[in-house]
Order: C-alpha cells, then structure tokens, then sequence
C-alpha cells in the first residue's frame, strides 16, 4: 500500500448498485457522521496510548520536563496521570463513534501478538465490549460458532450467505442509443467568455516591468490608485481624504511626495464632476457581470467583474480601471480590446436594464483620468466582433 496510489474517499455512492464491491479502511476520526451496512473494527485488543511532549503544564500555570516514567516526582506522576486519563476517556469517545457506524452488523475482531501471553492489552476496546456480552439482557443471546475453524462470539441472528455467483450471472444493462450515435456539433461560441479577451489585440512596446515614475513602480503606483478608487467611494466625501491618508500611510517605503501625488491622482477622478456620480452613494465597486445580449455574436455570453457600477432609474454607468502607461491620448488609440470590453459590458447592461441610457467611461491610473466611450465607438467594436 505504500508503494501504491491510493485514493481516499469519505463519501462514496449508496449501496444500490453503484457502490457494490467497495470498501473503506478509514479512521474513527474519519468515519464521523457516516454509516455502512456493515462495519468492521480490525484492532481493538491494543490500548490506546496517551500521546504528548515530556513537557506538561501544571495547574498554576509552570511547566514540568519529564521524559520518562519512571523518574518522575509527584507532581510529574500526577500531571502524567491526568493526561492518561484525558487519553482514555477520549478513547471510550472514539469507541461509541465506532459501535454506532454499522447499520445492520458489526464485526469485532483484533490480533494476538505472539509474544505476549495475554489476548489483549489492558485497557484496549476489547476489554471494555467483552463485559458487556455478560449482562443478563444480552447474555440470552450470545452463543459460539464456529466459522472457518475460528471459534467466534455471535450476538443476535445468523446472516444470511449470499450467492457469490449471482453477482456473475446478472445481465449486463443494455447500453444507451446515443453511446452508438455521433455526438451533436458544439455551436460555434458555447461558453461564456472574458470581455477583456474577445478581441485579438496588437500591444505596442511594453515599459520594462522595473520601470520607474517618480520614484516608485509603475505596477505599484497603478495598484495603490486601483485600491483608492475602489475604497475612497464607499466613505463619506467629507472623510475621504483622511481615509486616503490612513491607506497611503500604512504602504511602506513611500515618500510623502509620493502619496501626495497619489492621493491627488485618484481625487482627480472622484472629484470630476462629468462622472461623480458613479463613485457617490449607492454605486458599487467590484460587480460582477454576466449573460448575453441580441447586439452580441449568436451563442456568446459573457462573464466578467466591473470595477464600478451605477444604476439609476434614468441610466446606467460602467466604469473600468486600466494601469497602461502611457495612457492613450483619445479613445481611438486605445486598444480594441478595451473598446470590445466595455461594448459588451455596455450590450449586456442594456439588456438587464431596458429603456435606461447605458454609458461607459475607461479610468486610466496614468495620470489619471476619466475617458468616455462614445456610443459610436462601442456600436462600431461589436459590429467588428460579430
């Protein structure tokens, strides 16, 4: 078993069938909260040993160091004690786990070792079941069989043997017509797609990843924007810049420059009164965004997460961060795959929420600032998709 991959499986099928033939070795511990027709206890006549460093912890709050029995002093004695009992009464809990597991027959059963005189050790689980075979409710029905030459105690009926050739002789079940027909062409978009990849984009030159701007990475200086933006809005306005201060202040080996810069960044785009409505109350930030729309390739829906979202009962506003630096001087140069991104978001916003005015507007962390998808643009990028 070592040399081999094994797999374990707490939950396995029901027995009508599809779980015929299979077995589960598992722990106690495992076996909680579960339950099989018949259940097997393969080594009860080994005690269980309390487990634990030489180090105890006495009642006033010291340590004690004892690592072996027989030079213990009183109080290590009595610490050790304790710990054996804790040991066993958790051992009698493991116990009822086990006896309560079987639905219809539990098997006890446990090995002697040759050299040992005894049949089992004291205080094992043996111990403790075997007493209760005497008492006068039980006693009545428990007699001795034999069983391949093994004496074995029985408590209650005799199971009944069933025919190991039944099993054999059964009818295969007839397979179903479709395993012999072709499998149906998938359609040509069966999935649901990122926005930000429908496009097939042409990247210019990228900066070097280690590249600076005043002092601090570019990722790093688009991620710390990225945060304001997503945080700042959910705060009062009159708290704002407080907040932004506590955030910055806790980014580590910044310079006050640096978070001034920063801070007059992201307030640059909350404070811009074209788009302040979609970071006031009641906008959200992270929404998630799926399902299809009648301006979209037949067959594709979208799934994807926008990070901010406004919906009013006369419009709707979408609002999605990019960090490219340098940022594009008008939308046209931007990529087509952000135009398609926002188009979609745009197609499937107007479907969820008909007769209202859909508008799309790309932040760009590089500077920053806000830049409007006009209609025609997005019209034009899903034309060019479909």
């Amino acid at each position: 078993m070592a040399s081999t991959e094994i797999e374990v499986k707490r939950e396995q099928e029901d027995s009508e069938g599809k779980g015929a033939g299979e077995v589960r070795v598992m722990t106690v511990h495992g076996a909680k909260g579960l339950e099989a027709p018949v259940v097997i206890l393969p080594d009860t006549t080994t005690a269980a040993k309390a487990m634990g460093s030489p180090l105890f912890r006495a009642l006033d709050g010291g340590f004690v160091w004892a690592p072996r029995k027989a030079d213990d002093c009183g109080l290590s004695a009595e610490l050790r004690q304790a710990r054996d009992t804790a040991s066993g009464h958790e051992s009698l809990r493991l116990l009822y786990v086990a006896l309560t597991r079987a639905r219809d027959r539990l098997i006890v059963c446990g090995v002697k070792r040759s050299d040992r005189k005894a049949s089992y050790e004291t205080g094992c689980w043996y111990e403790t079941i075997l007493p209760a075979l005497d008492r006068p409710e039980i006693a009545a029905r428990v007699r001795q069989v034999e069983i391949d030459g093994l004496q074995v105690t029985r408590f209650g009926e005799d199971p009944q043997i069933a025919d190991a050739t039944l099993a054999l002789t059964a009818a295969p079940s007839p397979l179903p017509a479709w395993v012999r027909g072709e499998a149906p062409a998938d359609p040509d978009i069966a999935r649901y797609a990122s926005p930000s990849q429908l496009a097939e984009t042409k990247y210019g030159p990228s900066p070097s990843p280690l590249a600076q701007a005043g002092g601090i990475g570019r990722f790093r200086r688009g991620d710390i924007i990225h945060r304001l933006l997503q945080l700042l809005p959910d705060i009062a306005p009159a708290e704002r810049r407080a907040a932004a201060e506590r955030l910055l202040a806790r980014e580590p080996g910044l310079t006050d420059e640096q978070r001034t810069e920063m801070a007059t960044a992201a307030f640059g785009v909350l404070d811009d009164a074209q788009f302040s409505e979609v970071f006031g109350p009641g906008s959200r930030a992270e929404a998630a965004l799926a399902g299809t729309a009648k301006d979209l390739p037949q067959g594709l829906s979208v799934s994807g997460r926008v990070d901010r979202l406004l919906v009013t009962p006369e419009r709707v506003l979408v609002v999605d961060y990019k960090t490219n630096r340098p940022a594009p001087a008008s939308i046209e140069d931007a990529d087509e795959a952000y135009r398609v991104q926002m188009a979609v978001y745009a197609a499937v916003l107007r479907e969820v929420f008909p007769g209202r005015r859909v508008e799309a507007a790309l932040v760009w962390t590089d500077g920053p600032r806000l830049m409007a998808v006009p209609e025609k643009v997005m019209a034009d990028s899903l034309a060019r998709l479909r």
